[in-house]
């Protein structure tokens, strides 16, 4: 990745680590925004629809700019994403199995999305909501964002059995 400034690439990695997305409007809902970080040549974007990864644009060998992401040309799609392209997917990565599992001999039922699975953190994954960008600076020597989102206690429905 040639051109590829080190404060970029750890502002990738702080992305997948926090995530996050969108301010408030004035009526208090969240919105969805698109978000660039530029250095030189390299960008990113990323929208806080999901903490999704949207455009990583950097030079090959000759200084020919290129995007080397597979995505999207628009949110709306991002939204009806069934491919979960450049999403941060949880609570689980991949199926859990019969959208069960045990804990510490307690069975908790998760939401089936994907037959008889729960794929990507199920009905509501991390991939579907909108994130809180909490800092963000788009260029300068380390342009960075972080995004949270909170997951509360039993927020995607679970249940147990004794």
């Amino acid at each position: 990745m040639a051109g590829a400034p080190p404060p970029l690439l750890l502002a990738l990695l702080g992305l997948a680590a926090l995530a996050a997305a969108g301010g408030a409007n004035a009526a208090g809902r969240k919105t969805v925004g698109v978000y660039e970080l530029r250095k030189g040549d390299f960008s990113v974007r990323v929208t806080n629809w999901g903490a999704t990864l949207t455009s990583v644009v950097l030079p090959d060998s000759k200084g020919n700019l290129a995007d080397v992401v597979l995505g999207y040309d628009t949110i709306a799609e991002y939204v009806n994403d069934s491919a979960y392209f450049g999403a941060l997917v949880g609570r689980v990565a991949n199926r859990v199995a019969n959208a069960r599992f045990v804990l510490d001999g307690k069975v908790y039922h998760l939401y089936r999305n994907d037959g008889k699975n729960a794929l990507h953190g199920a009905h509501r994954g991390f991939s579907k909501v909108i994130w809180t960008v909490k800092e963000y600076v788009g260029g300068g020597d380390s342009p960075y964002i972080t995004l949270y989102y909170h997951s509360f206690d039993g927020e995607e429905g679970k249940t147990n059995e004794k």
